[in-house]
């Protein structure tokens, strides 16, 4: 199973103030904020570390099949701070009852994309991040989905006209052909400007 989350850093510094009395806490465990505390670009680590909870929770709510908040639950247990900078790469862990997810993040001076994937099923995937020419909502989702319904009629010899995305009643994406539900796993993402998508190829999905 796949998911992916990005954080448009200018945005997020508008939106959130990390610093405010108390939201660490909230979002992090105890071990996550000592990493944070020694971690060289702190706001940076902070909104890596969020983004691995994120893309993880939308492996979680698939596999329950259902949705919740409980950031603490979601907890990151290789975190591999010390390098992270803008233009950069970093890979982390998140573990969850029991789970284990391996995550990906691409970390550049505007933004984070961070893909997670379950430890034990790493699968290939195509994915990709990207700016958006407008940043309102109706474009963020429409653009996104557009983007990833090209590559991957691009990839199957599709014609973009039978493809879609539907989400079910937990608001999670699948991917249709011709109306038909593919195997094919898909997450999207977007935040502010910028978009990304993670889906699995055809051929390495298992269920």
């Amino acid at each position: 199973m796949i998911g992916n989350d990005i954080i448009d850093l200018q945005l997020a510094k508008k939106e959130s103030n990390w610093k405010r009395p108390r939201f660490l806490q909230k979002i992090f465990t105890e071990e996550e904020q000592k990493i944070l505390a020694t971690a060289p670009n702190m706001e940076i680590a902070v909104w890596v570390l969020w983004s691995r909870k994120e893309s993880a929770y939308k492996i979680v709510a698939r596999m329950r099949k259902c949705r919740f908040y409980a950031p603490k639950k979601l907890a990151n247990t290789i975190t591999n701070l010390d390098c992270i900078s803008p233009f950069s790469q970093s890979e982390g862990q998140v573990t969850f009852e029991g789970y284990t997810l391996s995550t990906k993040s691409k970390i550049t001076d505007a933004y984070i994309h961070t893909v997670a994937q379950l430890s034990d099923n790493n699968k290939s995937v195509i994915t990709n991040s990207f700016s958006f020419d407008q940043s309102d909502y109706p474009n963020q989702r429409t653009t996104t989905r557009q983007k990833l319904l090209t590559a991957y009629a691009k990839l199957n010899n599709y014609s973009t006209v039978d493809l879609s995305i539907q989400k079910d009643e937990l608001k999670i994406p699948h991917l249709y052909y011709k109306n038909q539900q593919q195997k094919t796993m898909v997450s999207l993402a977007h935040h502010g400007h910028f978009g990304g998508y993670v889906f699995t190829k055809i051929d390495d999905v298992n269920f």
